[in-house]
């Protein structure tokens, strides 16, 4: 399985800077979410019965999870300072 994505670039001619602002700030919001979430979610795991290897595995594959949607906010809003667009 490949975890690629071929981005095509999207002009969006005409469109004003505070829209792609707006967009943007809705994007790392909803990215946050998704983090708040994993941090959940590996609490969860970690509290489960089960092989120690098993779970560890898996709330350490949450975690990575959890910092690649971190790096993307990161990328999003140029190191985490919001710079509008």
């Amino acid at each position: 399985m490949s975890n690629v994505i071929p981005l095509v670039p999207r002009l969006k001619q005409g469109r004003p800077p505070a829209a792609e602002a707006e967009e943007r700030a809705a994007l790392a919001a909803d990215l946050i979410e998704l983090i708040e979430r994993v941090r959940e979610l590996t609490e969860h795991v970690a509290g489960l019965p089960g092989p120690p290897l098993q779970i560890q595995q898996t709330a350490q594959q949450l975690l990575d999870a959890g910092t690649a949607l971190e790096r993307a906010v990161d990328s999003l809003t140029e190191g985490g300072e919001w710079v509008p667009f």
